[in-house]
């Protein structure tokens, strides 16, 4: 179960100090500033902890805790300035005065009786501290609404790192009331949590997510409320937060986000595998994403040999028997949705990657396009204005659910890459290839890689045939404001009968035309189209989708081939 598996993970990460795992009962949270205070709780400086482009950086601090929009609910230690200070930018002056009022309530209670100078110093400072001081601070401008924490003067530290004040804040986790049960992740006998540690960065989701909750009668059975009815200790229920919210952050390198989906992934212990999993899920070809460079070079290497056939060779220095984990969140209306889990070893992940890459390649059509593209990148293309917030809803989720599976590709991934084409008149690398990889994976025949001149279906061949024309009309005319790919296209491949006739007659004033500036190039055409149609007598009235499919590869290794033959002529010439 993946919540076994993260608490796990949490564990294995927690035992190694330089991992950035939060320890127990703490979260890295942006931080910005350093309150410094005197002994006697005057504040007496205030200290950027941002970095030279005024970004602040993640600290542990203790775990955040989990707000409502309607709810004070303070951290302890630091916090945002409508907390600790008693301003924000916000204008609900009653709601703040309430925060502000929450902070002080809860510090107070917890270190009334702590007798430690740290403890004594921030109790004088909330005691001193009034909202309307705020206006006097230099630095007020920039400090509005950003995260805070105490500083004694004279000591490096902070004070949530300080022994005495941890031990108070631990304490306090412990001290948590609830009903008893036996912990789903455990196995232990003990207090079982109500309501989980809160789930951040999903993208789409609110800003403090739930992967467990009961927020409705409908949900819960046998008398027990909330989350009695999915029973998890509290530090395990910490534990299978924090991992996830770390492997949530962009600087981990451990998550993907695939149109409306966030995919989390890890391995079942430390090896250099983990690393390269981001490299496969994000794309082998957008930079060195690992520090192990040459383990890389291998993965790629060892990718390319598999798209031929290969297998899995030991010797390529990669633990193929190492088990891996991966988990699609998506977000939802009340909690966060699992999209799917999938589990297997990285030998297997590496042969169903091998197949999708090998159904896959196609011939480039310029130096710039990836011989490994990524996920992101295939599905970005599919959507309007080629911008990621617009990628179809759940195909993310569909396509690499097929890829880690070994299932079939997504009719709906064919589907987008075809309508697609129709919309934006034009059959990109991305689209040619998501085409050629379906027809690959659903048909017997598959597809070829670069131009087949003999391939014989009607839709391969009246692809070729629009590549030749669109390149008469170009040679003729130059570049127009409306060229035959952007008026017809769409037309041609979905009803070549009504299109192609008058498409051929139009083309016989363009090849005359070149013809008079360049001898032999109506021979050369004749013979061209020819060789396409040869015995070809009618232009079927329609084309079934998958015949637009191989319409739309046949345009596009045509092009491709009448474009390099080009440059070869130019070469010679």
């Amino acid at each position: 179960m993946y919540l076994t598996e993260l608490y796990r993970f949490y564990e294995r990460m927690t035992r190694d100090p330089e991992s950035g795992m939060p320890p127990e009962g703490m979260s890295a949270e942006a931080i910005h500033f350093a309150l410094v205070i005197a002994d006697d709780g005057r504040l007496k400086a205030v200290r950027d902890l941002r970095d030279s482009k005024g970004k602040p950086l993640r600290r542990f601090v203790p775990a955040a805790v989990k707000r409502t929009s309607t709810k004070a609910a303070p951290n302890f230690l630091w916090d945002n300035t409508s907390y600790v200070l008693g301003v924000d930018s916000k204008d609900n002056p009653a709601f703040t005065a309430k925060k502000y009022a929450s902070f002080r309530t809860v510090h107070r209670a917890l270190c009334a009786d702590c007798p430690d100078g740290h403890a004594r110093a921030l109790l004088s400072f909330l005691d001193r501290w009034t909202p309307d001081m705020f206006a006097a601070l230099d630095e007020r401008d920039a400090l509005l609404d950003a995260n805070v924490v105490f500083q004694l003067e004279g000591e490096e530290g902070f004070l949530h790192e300080h022994r005495p004040l941890q031990d108070i804040w631990l304490d306090s986790l412990g001290l948590q009331e609830g009903p008893r049960g036996q912990c789903l992740i455990t196995g232990d006998e003990g207090t079982i949590l109500k309501v989980h540690p809160a789930i951040r960065n999903v993208t789409g989701a609110k800003a403090e997510s739930a992967l467990i909750s009961f927020n409705c009668h409908s949900f819960e059975s046998f008398g027990k409320e909330q989350s009695e009815n999915a029973p998890v200790s509290p530090r395990a229920a910490r534990g299978y937060a924090t991992a996830l919210n770390y492997l949530l952050q962009k600087e981990h390198r451990q998550m993907v986000r695939l149109g409306e989906d966030s995919i989390v992934f890890w391995t079942e212990k430390a090896c250099a595998e983990e690393s390269l999993l981001g490299a496969l899920f994000d794309g082998l070809d957008a930079g060195e994403q690992t520090q192990d460079s040459a383990l890389l070079r291998k993965l790629r290497g060892l990718l390319t040999a598999m798209a031929c056939g290969q297998p899995v060779s030991e010797e390529a220095g990669i633990d193929s028997s190492v088990r891996f984990f991966v988990l699609g969140l998506a977000p939802n209306a009340a909690r966060l949705g699992i999209r799917f889990w999938v589990t297997d070893t990285f030998g297997n992940l590496l042969r169903r990657f091998g197949r999708w890459y090998h159904d896959l390649s196609i011939e480039r059509r310029q130096d710039g396009d990836p011989e490994h593209p990524a996920l992101w990148q295939l599905l970005r293309d599919l959507a309007p204005l080629q911008k990621s917030e617009n990628i179809p809803p759940v195909l993310g989720g569909q396509l690499l659910r097929s890829i880690l599976l070994g299932r079939a590709w997504p009719q709906s991934m064919y589907t987008a890459a075809l309508q697609r084409i129709h919309a934006d008149k034009h059959v990109t690398y991305y689209r040619a290839a998501l085409i050629k990889a379906h027809l690959c994976d659903t048909t017997e025949k598959g597809a070829t890689m670069s131009l087949d001149r003999d391939e014989q279906n009607q839709g391969y061949r009246l692809g070729r045939l629009f590549a030749v024309l669109e390149k008469a009309q170009n040679d003729a005319l130059g570049k127009v404001n409306a060229p035959l790919r952007e008026r017809y296209i769409g037309a041609a491949s979905a009803r070549p009968g009504l299109v192609f006739p008058q498409l051929l007659k139009t083309a016989q004033f363009h090849v005359s035309k070149s013809a008079k500036q360049r001898a032999g190039y109506d021979v050369l055409f004749s013979r061209l189209v020819g060789e396409i149609m040869d015995g070809m007598t009618v232009f079927p009235p329609i084309l079934s989708l998958e015949d637009q499919g191989r319409f739309m590869l046949g345009y596009y290794h045509q092009n491709n081939a009448l474009y390099q033959k080009k440059t070869a002529d130019d070469a010679e010439e």
